[in-house]
């Protein structure tokens, strides 16, 4: 085996359908960022995580990614990663802060565990824009968000 294929839900296509393709506030980029959490909560795909990257100045929609762990036999598929992979692979380029190209702020419906926030550094994003304190997220899910700075907000 020398190759990983990871998979949004089916219904994501469909969800992503539904709705604006440019969402010029913040607030509007956090609204759906957690109804695609609520979401996948709903449709039991996945824990309740839910993120996508936007373009900063123009608020269009780059990629979403929900957490897929369980469905994926992964434990990097967290929503996070799979927006910031996703964006990645559609602009063809690893570096979302690369010269030409639109600055982009990932949302996402919690604080990140130490895996994402240390892929968050080497994406290229300028601004992150995150919902649920990582305390909340634990006494939530029961899960252990790992070791992150004191400092970290």
């Amino acid at each position: 085996m020398n190759q990983i294929n990871l998979s949004l839900p089916d219904w994501v296509e469909l969800f992503l359908n539904e709705q604006p393709k440019v969402l010029p506030t913040q607030e509007e980029q956090m609204r759906f960022v957690l109804a695609l959490t609520e979401r996948n909560i709903r449709e039991k795909t996945g824990g309740p995580f839910g993120s996508a990257v936007f373009e900063i100045d123009s608020g269009q929609i780059v990629s979403v990614g929900v957490n897929v762990v369980v469905q994926e036999n992964c434990s990097a598929a967290h929503g996070e990663m799979m927006a910031l992979m996703l964006a990645q692979k559609k602009l063809s380029h690893f570096d979302l802060g690369a010269p030409n190209f639109p600055s982009h702020r990932l949302v996402t419906s919690g604080k990140m565990c130490a895996m994402c926030l240390g892929n968050v550094c080497w994406s290229g994003v300028k601004e992150v824009l995150s919902s649920a304190e990582p305390e909340d997220v634990e006494s939530i899910t029961g899960l252990d968000e790992g070791p992150t700075p004191p400092d970290y907000n």
